[in-house]
């Protein structure tokens, strides 16, 4: 029983926070209807929020949550575009911040926010005033266009099928498409057969001009003029356009000057300029030829291919030695042992004779017969036996590697420096006092290459 009492007052606790929690939620997500109702959309936005914090599995606190999310992320949205108008910048800055916290898929707040930042930055580092207002050949160069080009003003098929003069065919098509057609004074008309089916503005215009030997340009938008087709009025009434070509393959300047002679042969454009220093080709010619022009420049300015070739530079030293042999003793010793005694006998003057024992480096006589092999010690030299090979093998000095282009002769110079002494007589050297006994050295650095 006792071991049940911690258990029982838990779950009881439990079973008493539960519904405080339960009423708790409930009574603020009531107030969050309140606020909803009088369209008080941010504050109802932070009670949902808490209601669902207590109660995160209740769908229904979970549903008024992310519906008020973006309704109040909204608000102070607005409120902060309208704190920029009054340029207080910092606190829309945060108001942004906000929005985009309440509702991160809300791409306008994202959007604001990044332009607030950019116009404080502008406002913190402002950007360097204009050196003044341009002059006027700076205002035609910057006004200065392209080539005129025939507005679309009508994109309703063209079908027409006359036989009548060439100008009425061209002024009918002109009436049809909405646009103004002027002749050439020098320009003389002759009775062609057309029949149009459907096309466009443009293929309807080509297909008379075809057919009358003709040509047109655009004078302006909705303005065409059309003359005689030969090379004098084309060179007098055609458009010159001017384009500058940058190459990034060209390794040699005969590579440039072979795309100049391709432009002259296969376009026949002769106002081609190359510039060695920047790789650059300045063409000079009609629209169409421009066009063509920089669709062959593109396929002639292609990469090369290239190979990486790699180099060992070896020391080889191939060097291989056996050595096997026996080198005997080469000294032999033979001496007494240092037990051996010796004695002498020496005679007195007084007639008394006697025996003295003495112990010397001397050998007796008496005691040759009584030496056996233990009395004699041999020393022999040391033998060596050698057993030695060897193996040299190579090494490598420096593994460089070359690239080089297709086609192309590629170097590598691999050496060392290495410093030469040379003695110079002393008639070379403009010396005004030279001492005795010393002689001007020259040194003379050269450098050695395999």
């Amino acid at each position: 029983m006792r071991r049940l009492k911690p258990t029982a007052v838990l779950l009881l606790v439990v079973l008493t926070i539960l519904p405080a929690i339960a009423d708790k939620a409930k009574s603020i997500y009531e107030k969050a209807q309140d606020a909803e109702a009088r369209q008080n959309y941010e504050a109802a936005y932070d009670l949902y929020k808490q209601a669902y914090d207590l109660k995160p599995k209740d769908l229904r606190y979970r549903t008024s949550f992310e519906r008020m999310r973006s309704k109040a992320a909204m608000v102070v949205l607005h409120r902060g575009i309208g704190l920029r108008e009054q340029g207080k910048l910092q606190e829309a800055l945060a108001e942004f911040q906000k929005a985009a916290q309440m509702d991160p898929s809300l791409f306008n707040a994202q959007q604001e926010l990044k332009r607030t930042q950019q116009m404080i930055n502008d406002a913190l580092n402002p950007p360097p005033q204009a050196a003044g207002p341009p002059s006027g050949i700076e205002r035609k160069i910057r006004e200065a266009g392209g080539p005129i080009e025939l507005a679309p003003i009508s994109v309703v098929p063209i079908t027409v099928k006359l036989t009548e003069d060439s100008k009425v065919i061209y002024q009918t098509i002109g009436q049809l498409a909405g646009i103004n057609v002027l002749f050439d004074p020098d320009y003389t008309s002759r009775r062609i057969k057309v029949e149009l089916n459907g096309v466009t503005l443009e293929e309807a215009l080509q297909i008379t001009a075809l057919e009358s030997k003709t040509f047109w340009r655009p004078v302006t938008g909705n303005t065409i003029f059309v003359a005689q087709d030969n090379p004098a009025k084309r060179k007098e009434l055609e458009q010159s356009v001017l384009k500058t070509f940058y190459l990034s393959n060209i390794s040699q300047p005969t590579e440039l000057q072979d795309v100049v002679n391709a432009i002259r042969a296969v376009l026949d454009v002769q106002r081609v300029q190359q510039l060695l220093s920047q790789n650059a080709l300045v063409v000079r010619g009609t629209p169409d030829q421009i066009a063509l022009a920089e669709k062959l420049v593109d396929d002639l300015d292609r990469a090369r291919p290239e190979v990486i070739v790699d180099i060992a530079v070896l020391q080889i030293s191939k060097d291989r030695s056996r050595t096997l042999g026996l080198s005997p003793p080469t000294s032999a010793t033979v001496t007494l042992q240092s037990n051996i005694n010796t004695s002498t006998t020496t005679t007195s003057t007084t007639g008394t004779t006697g025996t003295t024992g003495s112990s010397g480096s001397g050998l007796e006589l008496n005691t040759l017969g009584n030496l056996n092999a233990t009395d004699f010690q041999v020393s022999i030299g040391s033998a060596n036996l050698s057993a030695v090979m060897g193996d040299t093998d190579t090494k490598m000095l420096q593994n460089p590697q070359v690239r080089a282009l297709d086609n192309q002769k590629a170097t590598l110079k691999i050496g060392e420096r290495v410093h030469r002494y040379r003695l110079v007589p002393a008639r070379h050297w403009r010396c005004r006092h030279q001492p005795s006994g010393q002689y001007p050295v020259s040194i003379s650095r050269r450098r050695r290459e395999h």
